[in-house]
């Protein structure tokens, strides 16, 4: 068969395609593989992992570029590493942490950053009010809440500026939501914040690193997790691949990639709604549905990591996590590996793209992420390692 992308090789017809490769779409083909079904995996990178990545220092040690960590109650993603021979290593966690707040770093020990008294009375009001609303939102059915309708209607933006009453508060609340679901929290639904909230075990879980969401990390990386999938997959998984079309009738479905075209009983479609939209679909989407692929981006999160030869920050009793309520990047947490150390620290939406993070200079000239790092690490001078 020739398509206006060449000649598309046809492959024998199978129960279900699986189109997207990322943990979401090699979850579900294993687990059809598990119940006997036949499955096709198209994927359109070269690699598999969509948002979970890894990469490599010019010295050889393995840093992620993508997702990292993991913590209590994500009991899936725990199960999975298992079953796959990948272990886990604990966040480093020991020595104060630093917050700039309003132009001055100070050090604090534990969850609570060292901030004026009313401001963190506004912050625990609001995170005890917020933690309470979310009990009430079913995981299974959030729209089913009592006041899903009224919470759906509004973002976390606005309920911050109704119900917290000092502007360090809601800037601080803000740098969470932000750290967490890599959005601003004027992007956010009141409702489906509630949920995630929800589902985390609460606020305080989803940011901490003891007994939180930050409290390991994975051995050798967290791609580690697709790439052993996809060896159990190899059989059933094809690369450099991307979907354009789908078309069902009432006996199946033809997906239509670049140079494949797959035959199956059901096709999943298993990537982000942004990209789900840029399938061709016959017959068309829902509406409803087709709206939602345009109106529901994905986070946009910038990571920048710097490798020393020696923890130094260390010695002056930092541990290496700080949080800022100006520049680019509001959270920033160092990791370790056997020799030295490796920092890295992450940059919200706020820092838009990696020109314009090299192109706004400090008041002092210095540009903010170095400036960033040095408040981290106690504000030392130090070149990263070559």
């Amino acid at each position: 068969m020739q398509t206006a992308l060449g000649y598309a090789r046809t492959m024998p017809d199978v129960d279900a395609v699986v189109v997207g490769a990322g943990l979401a779409g090699l979850v579900t083909a294993q687990w059809l593989v598990a119940q006997g079904r036949t499955v096709r995996v198209l994927e359109a990178r070269d690699r598999v992992g969509g948002r979970v990545l890894n990469g490599t220092t010019a010295d050889g040690h393995v840093v992620e570029l993508g997702g990292q960590w993991i913590g209590p109650n994500q009991d899936r993603i725990s199960s999975l590493a298992l079953d796959l021979g990948v272990a886990t290593f604990p966040t480093y966690n020991e020595g104060q942490n630093i917050v700039s707040y309003q132009g001055k770093l100070r050090r604090y020990t534990g969850a609570i950053p060292k901030l004026p008294p009313h401001v963190l009375a506004d912050i625990g009001s609001a995170q005890s009010r917020l933690d309470k609303m979310a009990r009430t939102v079913p995981l299974d059915a959030p729209w089913a809440a009592p006041d899903a309708e009224e919470w759906d209607g509004e973002t976390v933006e606005t309920w911050i500026r109704r119900h917290m009453r000092t502007e360090g508060g809601r800037s601080m609340l803000r740098l969470a939501v932000t750290a967490v679901f890599a959005a601003e929290a004027c992007d956010l639904s009141l409702l489906h914040f509630l949920f995630y909230v929800n589902s985390g075990g609460q606020l305080d879980r989803m940011m901490n690193v003891a007994g939180g969401a930050q409290e390991r990390r994975f051995v050798g990386g967290a791609q580690l997790i697709p790439d052993r999938l996809a060896q159990r997959l190899a059989d059933v998984l094809v690369t450099s691949a991307p979907v354009r079309a789908i078309e069902q009738d009432d006996t199946g479905v033809t997906v239509r990639a670049d140079g494949h075209t797959v035959r199956g009983t059901y096709a999943v479609v298993c990537v982000p709604p942004t990209l789900a939209g840029r399938i061709e679909y016959t017959p068309l989407l829902p509406a409803q549905r087709d709206q939602l692929t345009q109106k529901l981006p994905m986070g946009s999160v910038m990571k920048v990591l710097a490798v020393f030869d020696e923890p130094f920050w260390r010695r002056d009793g930092l541990s290496g996590q700080a949080t800022s309520d100006v520049g680019p990047s509001g959270s920033r947490s160092t990791t370790r590996r056997p020799k030295g150390a490796r920092a890295s620290f992450s940059a919200s939406s706020r820092a838009g793209t990696p020109a314009n993070l090299r192109r706004r200079p400090t008041p002092n000239g210095k540009s903010r992420s170095s400036s960033a790092w040095r408040g981290a690490s106690g504000q030392r001078r130090r070149r990263p390692a070559k």
